[in-house]
């Protein structure tokens, strides 16, 4: 099994400050956004928003009520929700939950290291209807962090 870190390394030292990567060609509506301004945003966002151990968080229609009960949205706008997710089958259910196809869930879990527990992402739509992943980075050293506490001891 791969180390989500060295492999999370790979992916930006591959698309470094691209914002739009299509990974899959088989999911074309699958993309990654590794631009420099928007992975620093998340970091921001979870810094002051994330529980200690969230992994995860989806720019949803609304904050209140089960998370299984939103949708995804696009980011302007939208609730940003944090929560903690363990392992692929709860990330598969909570997606399915939110509507998200089968295809680009596997799609997700393939490209996007670490996604179902050890690293940590955010999740959106695109205004044009693209499923966007986001990867969440300590300050500006590249590395996963697993949760709020490692964030604030490497600033």
């Amino acid at each position: 099994m791969n180390d989500p870190s060295s492999d999370l390394r790979s992916l930006l030292s591959t698309y470094q400050g691209q914002e739009d990567i299509q990974v899959d060609a088989l999911q074309p509506d699958l993309r990654l956004n590794l631009l420099d301004t928007n992975i620093k945003l998340w970091g921001t966002t979870y810094q002051q928003i994330a529980g200690t151990g969230d992994n995860l968080l989806l720019a949803c229609n609304n904050s209140t009520g089960p998370v299984e009960e939103a949708v995804l949205t696009w980011v302007v706008g939208a609730a940003i929700r944090s929560l903690r997710v363990e392992g692929k089958d709860q990330f598969t259910d909570l997606l399915k939950c939110l509507g998200i196809k089968p295809e680009l869930i596997s799609s997700l879990l393939c490209n996007c290291p670490g996604i179902s527990g050890k690293a940590i992402w955010a999740i959106y739509l695109e205004r044009h209807g693209y499923l966007v992943a986001t990867p969440i980075l300590s300050a500006g050293l590249g590395l996963v962090v697993a949760n709020q506490d490692q964030i604030k001891q490497a600033n």
